[in-house]
């Protein structure tokens, strides 16, 4: 046996999706591997606190483990737990969540609810990349290159049907190219009977929720209608007042629902064409809407403290909320926030800071956005430590 292969027990599930195991004290990140599997695996990357290594053989299998759904599983690097029931797979991430709260954010969650929905065919929105052979696909695991796809199960049908129609022509990048232009890499969007295409569009239509909206397909959006849906219904619906605050607000999604139940609402966001469909989508709306096209980190700078909010809602990017951003809200007269995240990682550290800033925990929900990945959306309520005048 090389001396770089060894046996491993795999102990848990990474917020990455991939199996944890130890060596000589040393965490050995594992993809395609299910805790209580015994794998054979060759490590092909050494750091100085983990390694990485690639799977050989199962030894002594997980009863949890299925044969994944796509014939491109292992070479695509789109989905990455196709080889674990999907129920399990709830289970283990949400374990993963808590383990994340825990290390970076210093805190125990407790019992955490994950809200599920359907396992395949769930995807509205896409990033699609031109292959080598002319074909149209997606990255490649732990590669610069792309994978051709002859269908892909994530997607919403109109999508797959759209990648299936078009792949079975010899070059399809090459036509396509002709009507969107040099795009490598180009976004997709589908939902019923409604395709668009970047290049193509400039902006898409979505129904969410009973309420249809435009949004830039330049700009992010989110890809589980139907998942979005639910976290609408439970987190955001339901909030009321007189003036709330949309940061991160993008194309005005969650400002479409409190604009039910709030008066006034203030969106902040830095790009220019998605703040150009939250004007579109918010203009017919009875809320007064002041918008700010500038990063939340310049308008919390240039905002002042006193003003005052009975709900802020926060959709940051992946990377999270900036130290300023945070600091700007341990000041604020305002004492609610609705932070959604999808990235826990991110989410962690800033909850840790917050709650050092005097915000309290009130209740956090995981949402699985992309099953079949280790990824995960959370909505959490926060609530302001009363201040007593001494």
């Amino acid at each position: 046996m090389c001396a770089d292969t060894l046996t491993l027990r795999v102990e848990k599930l990474s917020s990455n999706g991939e199996g944890i195991a130890f060596s000589e004290g040393k965490a050995v990140f594992l993809p395609f591997a299910i805790p209580g599997e015994t794998a054979l695996a060759e490590i092909i990357e050494e750091h100085s606190s983990f390694s990485r290594a690639r799977l050989i053989d199962i030894e002594e299998s997980s009863p949890y483990r299925v044969e994944p759904f796509c014939p491109h599983f292992g070479d695509c690097g789109g989905c990455t737990l196709q080889h674990i029931g999907y129920e399990y797979q709830a289970l283990l991430k949400k374990q993963a969540a808590q383990g994340t709260f825990i290390r970076i954010g210093g805190f125990d969650p407790g019992e955490l609810q994950i809200i599920t929905g359907e396992s395949y065919h769930y995807r509205n929105r896409a990033q699609i990349h031109a292959c080598g052979d002319g074909g149209l696909g997606f990255a490649k695991t732990g590669s610069h290159e792309s994978v051709r796809a002859s269908h892909c199960p994530a997607l919403v049908p109109i999508i797959e049907r759209w990648l299936i129609s078009e792949n079975r022509k010899a070059h399809p990048y090459r036509a396509l190219s002709a009507l969107i232009g040099d795009r490598p890499r180009f976004v997709v969007f589908g939902q019923e009977d409604r395709l668009y295409i970047e290049g193509r569009d400039g902006f898409g239509k979505a129904k969410v929720a009973g309420k249809e909206l435009k949004f830039s397909l330049a700009s992010f959006f989110q890809s589980n209608i139907s998942m979005l849906e639910k976290l609408i219904e439970r987190e955001v619906a339901p909030l009321k007042g007189n003036r709330a605050l949309d940061l991160y607000c993008g194309a005005g999604l969650f400002s479409l629902f409190l604009a039910e139940r709030f008066e006034a609402i203030d969106c902040v966001e830095s790009e220019a064409a998605s703040l150009e469909a939250a004007r579109m989508n918010l203009e017919s709306t009875k809320a007064k809407i002041e918008f700010s096209c500038t990063t939340v980190e310049h308008w919390t700078e240039k905002t002042p403290t006193d003003l005052s909010f009975d709900y802020i809602v926060a959709d940051p990017p992946r990377t999270g909320m900036a130290p300023q951003v945070r600091t700007w809200l341990s000041f604020v007269d305002a004492p609610a926030l609705l932070y959604i995240s999808c990235d826990l990682a991110s989410l962690a550290r800033d909850l840790r800071d917050l709650f050092q800033k005097g915000w309290q925990l009130e209740n956090m929900t995981l949402y699985d956005f992309y099953p079949q990945t280790g990824r995960l959306e959370a909505a959490v309520h926060l609530k302001k430590e009363a201040k007593h005048d001494l």
